[in-house]
């Protein structure tokens, strides 16, 4: 067992107002937040709940919320929309959830301080003459409206561009005009200047050095993915009255409710980005940074999963059609620090320290041993210690606490860790039996151990809440089949869409803009982009795909009136409908009906045509209805009703359960009467289950990464050399096994009867390798040998059991 001496001396606090806690922030960007426009409209008590939990006092304490500019371009895991795609539309920021979601915030958190940042900018600044007025405009209408529509004042701006290189001269300039500005609804003058937002650098607060007017212009420099600065950099905070953030930062990527079972430690909490991870991060950012904030990107998913990036959050939210929501593994990692130091205490520097280094994929902390973290309130005398283990021995940390108010005082004790033989999270943040000091020599001193891959706080400060009940798995509701929109929403108040900026219902843009307008023939879904004003990339936009709706659902059919917007380019342009779409992250997912405007069509597979033809008298003018289903490995394809295409997927690997989709080329075109049936005689929904589930064991030569990319469901995926065996016990009528793999021969028995031989084709993430239908309703156990090569799981979906619905 390891010891340590935690010196807490009071005389060592840090009260200079720059360097004090500033708690936690949350980056709304990306798409994140978008699906809590529907759970507000649908579940308003579930919103009001997952607000609570971010920037309420008994949650996460968020203080600072920080938006993205949106342009209409995939920042990452989604588009987020532009109020102002001319320089004549009036700043409408009811687009995209973001700036409803920081006026909701500041009701629950009325301290809550707000900034915004660009990825990419309209095409109409880009294009501009002058591009830094146009920028001016594109930044102060934004602020108006803001304020005129929710009466959101903005503390910050961020003056450069998300993580690319930062124009100076710009920088000076909107802080000049910022600080000119009288004609404006608040005080323009006193909005904070934020500069930086470079990956794991800061070169920034280099050219500051340099710059005597940029040094005037910029109040916060803020970096990405790193706990550590230069000295040059903590000396803008130190002596130069400048503030250091870890400006956007992650939250953990890893599966608790699995991965305990492989991950090494059996603590579900100690991978690569996981928990322990990072609670190191935040620790160390102030030791060896001089950073005061740490921004959660993202705090809440609420996009659909199969987006780059996914898992990864604190809180998940993507079933707004029930409610449903997950405090993860992340929020009570998030707990240790929220619930006893608050914004404005003074971190006491004898009491931080971190010895873990940058490594893993650049972002983590590795090989930390003594990790923790001390702040105090410098009224009351209260002080709280947060310290993570990631060592695989316990740390006997002994305290000696003076010159504080409370260094007398009792202590409690707060842990999270693993499982130890109960549910995964049976030791989320637990308060361990008090302590009482004693003094010695002018101090007051206690041990506390901390075990083997885990975190706690030791605090004087005694928490409001520390129970925290997550909704029962059975909460998490299907949306049954069939499902209409016609985007009229009749039965909703009339202000339902243009509230939310013409978003239909649950729906969320990987690429373009749909938003419901009137047409002559009544409502219509119509994407917005065109060739003209589609913004410059900020890093990958496909052609405009919108998905929506359950990703459990297997066997069914999509039908949609579309009509295609006049073009020059008849070949090019289309409109589309699809179904089996789990990875956004790829664009183009599952199986797709593509009608062009010259009369061609065209069916595909993921990215891949499988046949094509042509309509001959077509009216490129008019309304057509594309209509596709899925039976199993049968895909069927109607144009205004007539047959056009049948794929059956034989030897090629077949996509699973998936949402919706609407495809569309760059152009106007519109979308109506959109109906989806579950196919007739063939089970229409799944239940999916990760690799890393009780359903599934294990024998011989098997590796499980618990930490790897977010094409892989949950992080996760299992490898299997030959000889080794997976057992799968599952309730229903048939299986499919998914996940990215390569060719290899399994021998297969099903409920212990004679083994099969099965020849698996190479498959990529989420593609089935292999299934089976027509089983009895009933319990059954797989056991699969690979018997040639190597073979991958990912996870399985279940066809025929129970799952309860909406």
């Amino acid at each position: 067992m390891k010891t340590r001496a935690l010196i807490i001396d009071g005389r060592t606090r840090n009260t200079k107002e720059t360097m004090r806690y500033r708690g936690a922030g949350m980056v709304s960007a990306n798409n994140s937040s978008r699906l809590l426009l529907d759970y507000k409209a649908e579940h308003p008590e579930a919103y009001r709940e997952i607000l609570e939990y971010i920037f309420g006092e008994d949650g996460i304490r968020v203080n600072h919320l920080k938006l993205e500019m949106g342009s209409d371009i995939n920042s990452s895991s989604g588009t987020e929309p532009c109020v102002m795609r001319s320089a004549h539309e009036r700043a409408d920021v009811t687009r995209g959830a973001g700036y409803q979601l920081a006026a909701d915030a500041k009701k629950i958190n009325p301290d809550l301080t707000l900034d915004m940042l660009w990825w990419s900018e309209p095409r109409w600044v880009s294009d501009a003459e002058d591009l830094y007025a146009a920028r001016y405009q594109w930044y102060k209408n934004t602020l108006d409206a803001a304020y005129e529509t929710y009466g959101l004042k903005f503390d910050y701006v961020s003056a450069v561009q998300n993580e690319r290189g930062a124009d100076l001269e710009w920088v000076k300039y909107l802080s000049a005009h910022l600080k000119s500005e009288r004609d404006c609804p608040y005080d323009y003058a006193g909005i904070k200047v934020v500069g930086g937002e470079e990956v794991c650098t800061w070169g920034f607060a280099d050219r500051m050095y340099e710059d005597e007017e940029l040094m005037h212009a910029v109040d916060v420099v803020g970096s990405h993915y790193t706990s550590c600065s230069t000295a040059r950099a903590q000396q803008l905070a130190r002596e130069y009255g400048k503030e250091l953030w870890f400006s956007e930062a992650s939250s953990p990527m890893s599966y608790g409710q699995g991965t305990y079972r492989f991950d090494g430690t059996h603590s579900g909490l100690s991978d690569l980005n996981g928990v322990l991870d990072i609670a190191n991060r935040i620790i160390g950012m102030y030791p060896n940074g001089g950073m005061t904030l740490y921004e959660y990107q993202p705090v809440v998913s609420a996009y659909y999963d199969g987006v780059c990036y996914c898992q990864k959050q604190l809180i998940s939210a993507a079933d707004p059609w029930s409610g449903y929501y997950l405090l993860d593994s992340g929020f009570y990692m998030s707990l240790h620090f929220s619930q006893f130091l608050k914004k404005g205490w003074a971190f006491v520097d004898s009491g931080c320290f971190s010895d873990g280094k940058p490594g893993g994929d650049g972002h983590a902390i590795v090989d930390a041993v003594y990790s923790y973290m001390t702040a105090t309130d410098t009224e009351s005398g209260d002080y709280s210690t947060v310290i993570a283990n990631t060592t695989p021995e316990p740390i006997a940390y002994t305290f000696r606490v003076s010159a504080l108010d409370k260094a007398s005082a009792p202590v409690g004790v707060w842990e999270t860790r693993g499982p130890d033989g109960g549910s995964y999270d049976a030791h989320y943040f637990k308060k361990l039996s008090g302590i009482t000091s004693e003094e010695e020599q002018g101090a007051y001193t206690y041990t506390v151990l901390v075990k083997p891959y885990s975190m706690v706080t030791v605090s004087t400060v005694t928490p409001g809440r520390t129970e925290y009940k997550n909704k029962e798995a059975s909460e998490q509701a299907l949306l049954t089949l069939p499902y209409a929109d016609d985007f009229a929403y009749e039965n909703y108040p009339p202000d339902y869409l243009t509230s939310r900026g013409g978003a239909p219902r649950y729906t969320t843009d990987q690429g373009g803009a749909f938003e419901v307008e009137q047409t002559e023939s009544g409502n219509a879904l119509v994407q917005q982009i065109t060739a003209h004003t589609r913004a410059k990339e900020w890093g990958f936009t496909p052609d405009p795909v919108t998905c929506f709706g359950d990703d459990r659902w297997y066997n069914y059919s999509v039908s949609v009136h579309v009509k295609l917007d006049p073009s020059e380019e008849p070949a090019k342009n289309y409109a589309g409908v699809g179904l089996r779409y789990t990875l956004a992250c790829n664009a183009v997912s599952g199986y797709s009906i593509r009608l062009y405007q010259d009369g061609s069509w065209a069916l595909l597979a993921q990215d891949t045509v499988k046949a094509r033809g042509s309509i001959g008298d077509f009216d490129p003018g008019a309304v057509h209805a594309l209509h596709i289903k899925a039976e199993y490995n049968v895909i069927t394809a109607w144009i205004d009703g007539e047959p056009v295409a049948e794929y059956i997927s034989r030897s090629e690997a077949l996509m699973g359960a998936g949402r919706g989709a609407l495809y569309s080329a760059y152009h106007r075109n519109r979308f109506s009467r959109l109906v989806i049936r579950p196919t007739a005689d063939a089970e229409s929904y799944i239940t999916r289950y990760d690799n890393t589930d009780v359903c599934f064991a294990y024998e011989g030569a098997w590796e499980h990464q618990t930490a790897t990319g977010f094409k892989h469901y949950k992080r996760t995926i299992s490898q299997g050399k030959e000889g080794a065996v997976c057992i799968v016990r599952f309730v229903g009528t048939g299986f499919s096994l998914f996940g990215e793999t390569g060719k290899a021969v399994l021998s297969v028995v099903i409920d212990g009867g004679e083994p099969r031989s099965v020849q698996v084709c190479e498959t990529g993430p989420r593609e089935i390798s292999y299934r089976c239908d027509g089983l009895t309703k009933a319990a059954h156990t797989l056991r699969i040998t690979v018997a040639e090569g190597a073979y991958s799981v990912d996870g399985m979906e279940v066809i025929g059991g129970e799952v309860p619905g909406f």
